[in-house]
């Protein structure tokens, strides 16, 4: 765990990731990425919504949830690899040191 512009968080790809966030942020923009594979990692989720932060110029993502769920009944109607997807979001950020 790293600690950066007062937060505690992580880092992947050179954006910050923090679960919190300081008061008074101007949000760039709200990311959402899926992987839709249950053997697909955190780390992957990460590198996916780090591209996407970097890509907007921001440095960190903060608000930053994750976790795994079970696709739907229907879903399985179509091709799948797995049960399970990781989910990841949060607001990307520029923050300053």
């Amino acid at each position: 765990m790293l600690e950066k512009f007062g937060l505690k968080g992580t880092e992947k790809k050179d954006v910050f990731f923090s679960e919190s966030a300081p008061s008074n942020l101007i949000v760039i923009k709200h990311i959402k990425v899926e992987l839709a594979r249950q053997n697909a990692n955190l780390s992957e989720l990460k590198v996916k919504m780090a591209q996407q932060a970097k890509g907007v110029g921001a440095n960190a993502i903060v608000n930053f949830k994750y976790g795994q769920q079970s696709h739907k009944w229907w879903q399985h109607l179509t091709f799948r690899w797995d049960t399970e997807s990781w989910h990841g979001e949060g607001d990307a950020v520029k923050l300053l040191i």
